[in-house]
């Protein structure tokens, strides 16, 4: 967005953004665990998005004037099909190893605060 004037961004897929931080943060507590117990566990923010309403909220929150415009799959095409709808259960992990999972709107704002004292 710092780079362009307008962004065209997938309306279609719905997923949850998972900010590096708290998923680096869920590893070290699994790490540290004293009841670790193998297998596959699941993590990503809490709520759910579009990846263009998700764009719309970061250029809110980094007060962008980069226009976003609401596109089809279809008119997006990449050599990975993507599904219209990925969430993932996180009832195991947090059941688990007592994880607190964020929600992604405060993970975003953590995460933009957090580059703009790189600035």
């Amino acid at each position: 967005m710092s780079e362009r004037n307008e962004i065209s961004v997938v309306s279609d897929q719905i997923g949850t953004p998972t900010y590096a931080l708290d998923l680096a943060r869920t590893i070290i507590t699994i790490i540290d665990a004293e009841n670790w117990k193998p297998g596959i566990y699941h993590y990503s923010s809490l709520g759910k998005i579009s990846w263009y309403d998700f764009a719309v909220a970061i250029a809110a929150i980094s007060k962008s004037d980069c226009k976003v415009n609401a596109v089809t799959s279809d008119q997006f095409p990449t050599e990975a099909s993507r599904p219209n709808y990925s969430l993932l259960d996180k009832t195991k992990i947090t059941s688990t190893f007592g994880i607190k999972v964020t929600e992604w709107e405060d993970s975003l704002e953590e995460c933009i605060k957090i580059l703009n004292q790189k600035k």
